[in-house]
């Protein structure tokens, strides 16, 4: 929800009071006295406050109930307001005013965004999130090292022999194994590596942000670098809007150097399991020079994008077909195209992208459309990250994130008004694609590209230059149509079309991400961590940054913005793990003594 309109509000004093009134109710363990504080139509999300997982609840009664239901006393729960109150207007919702928060409780610090609705009497919406376990700060300004190490036995190492021994793990396992050394596994690891966590990542690249590095030539991000940005590390304020995939890649690479995270590139993982009664797993790992390191970790997780396997069907002729065959996620910059007919099997962002590369680098290609996809100019879709853009320079980023890490079922709400402006400012573009036979639609329930990115991350194209090329039939298009079969040299379409073919790029998807836990760790595994991504029964984000049904098993991914905002809650969450560990061994060593 990043549209709003924002101007300066005047009820600092009624958040005071709710705040107040909030607090009372908290102390008296009144669950009906702090529902009554919520409109009928209004939201508290919570990140880790009152049980250690991320919830929603709407409407007064739930979150009474949510409330009454936590986990952990929270009667010492105590929220304060910030700054000056501002004034919103949300798209499908109206006018409200917001304030930031702050709170804490006897065992956590936390933060949040509050607004209150008409009349500034009750609650839209409450979001609120830890930010730090009371005695377990970050590393900051206030707390760093700051030793000198110039005399005695310190000074005898360096500060890079001791970074490259700490790098070797010679002599210790790590607390956490990542596996994945793209966005979601960096900035994890930072969170970790600042709260004093022992994280290592292993990639199966040659170099960290070989990811972006390796992929076609002509590749920028989609969204604007006002989303984009990591943890403690803004990018300069003189890049480009949209990213190049090759300045990426480097600022990634140069992240993990400057945040000392430990990364072993040219590392495979082989296998995990999880020793239930020790509390850790034996995860096995091939390294670069071909041996096989076994560790125990106490957690593990896995950050190796969202997408999960390939999805590859087998094509009738295939093995007749003269030609290559490529899955979207193999296709790069080292496939030569220039004079090749080459056909897209698919529409959505990668296969748009692809047929665009392809085109650009001298080939033919042609988009092979079954179903229909949402369609929005990157000028259009950039209402989605509005207050990114908004804000940048006069907030910080963390306290945007905490604006829009709304309910995801306000999000939808929002983003059913919001889909129909974007559509408005694209009519021109759309009415070009339908003429030339574009397959489009506006979601599942007419919420756009963003919550068909939430539920399925697939169906959508941020229009960077394809459609332009569609509708100018530099990209050739067979709409309505599936492959059916390939001849020698031939695509065979399902109305018996037969399109010349050197090389077939299918953009077929990616099978369910628990596919994927599976064959790393086994079926048992992956039947306890269940779905991951789109929205569950509860409206949350299934099987992501949070606890799954797995032991020390947590998976991290999802868009720059989601892995800066959700890897501190993952690392809180380990962190917490950890302490509680540490202090049931030492009761243990009490007993036993």
């Amino acid at each position: 929800m990043n549209n709003e309109t924002v101007s300066a509000g005047n009820g600092s004093d009624m958040f005071d009071k709710w705040c107040a009134s909030f607090n009372a109710a908290v102390a008296a363990d009144d669950s009906a006295a702090l529902g009554a504080l919520f409109a009928e139509d209004s939201y508290w999300r919570d990140m880790l406050t009152l049980d250690e997982r991320i919830q929603t609840a709407h409407g007064p009664a739930a979150i009474a109930d949510m409330f009454a239901g936590r986990a952990s006393p929270a009667t010492s729960l105590r929220i304060t307001s910030l700054g000056d109150a501002r004034k919103e207007k949300i798209p499908g919702v109206g006018d409200v005013e917001g304030k930031f928060v702050r709170y804490e409780t006897d065992r956590v610090l936390g933060h949040g965004y509050l607004r209150l609705g008409s009349g500034l009497q009750q609650a839209f919406t409450l979001v609120t999130a830890v930010r730090e376990l009371k005695g377990y700060p970050e590393k900051s300004l206030t707390h760093r090292d700051s030793e000198s190490h110039r005399s005695g036995p310190e000074a005898v190492s360096n500060w890079l022999d001791k970074r490259v021994e700490h790098l070797t793990y010679k002599d210790r396992d790590p607390q956490v194994l990542i596996v994945g050394a793209g966005h979601a596994g960096l900035t994890v690891a930072a969170r970790l590596q600042h709260l004093g966590v022992d994280a290592l990542i292993i990639d199966r690249s040659d170099r960290v942000g070989d990811n972006w590095r390796s992929r076609y030539h002509s590749l920028t991000l989609h969204n604007e670098i006002c989303c984009n940005h990591l943890p403690y590390m803004p990018f300069p304020e003189s890049w480009p809007v949209f990213l190049p995939k090759d300045k990426l890649a480097g600022w990634l690479e140069y992240y993990a150097e400057a945040m000392e995270l430990n990364v072993w590139n040219r590392t495979t993982f082989l296998s995990g399991e999880y020793d239930e009664a020790a509390g850790r797993w034996t995860a096995r790992v091939e390294m670069a020079d071909g041996s096989v390191r076994t560790m125990h970790p106490s957690h593990v997780i896995m950050a190796i994008g969202v997408s999960g396997i390939p999805n590859i069907p087998v094509i009738p002729g295939q093995d007749d077909f003269r030609g290559q065959i490529l899955h979207s996620s193999a296709f790069n910059s080292d496939v030569d195209v220039a004079g090749k007919a080459v056909v897209v099997v698919g529409a959505g962002t990668s296969a748009h992208d692809i047929a665009q590369d392809v085109y650009l680098r001298g080939g033919k290609p042609v988009l092979v459309q079954r179903s229909s996809v949402t369609v929005v100019s990157v000028e259009q879709s950039g209402l989605a990250y509005g207050a990114f853009r908004r804000f940048e320079g006069q907030q910080s980023i963390e306290e945007t994130d905490l604006m829009v890490a709304n309910p995801f079922d306000l999000v939808r709400r929002v983003h059913g008004e919001l889909s129909k402006t974007m559509a408005e400012g694209d009519a021109d573009l759309l009415r070009k694609l339908e003429k030339v036979g574009f397959l489009l639609d506006n979601g599942e329930d007419d919420t756009g590209f963003f919550m068909k990115l939430i539920r399925s991350l697939s169906g959508y194209y941020l229009n960077v230059g394809a459609s332009d090329l569609i509708i100018e039939g530099k990209i050739g298009l067979r709409a309505g149509v599936r492959l059916e079969s390939l001849g020698t040299d031939t695509a065979i379409l399902s109305d018996g079309t037969q399109l010349e073919a050197d090389l077939v790029v299918l953009g077929t998807g990616y099978r369910p991400l628990q596919d994927a836990v599976g064959s790393m760790f086994g079926p048992e595994v992956a039947e306890k961590v269940g779905p991951i991504w789109g929205l569950g029964p509860d409206n949350e984000m299934m099987g992501m940054w949070a606890r799954t049904g797995q032991p020390g098993f947590f998976v991290a991914g999802g868009t720059f913005t989601m892995s800066r905002f959700y890897s501190r809650l993952t690392a809180l969450l380990i962190k917490s793990d950890l302490v509680k560990s540490e202090q049931n061994g030492d009761r243990e060593h009490l007993v036993a003594a």
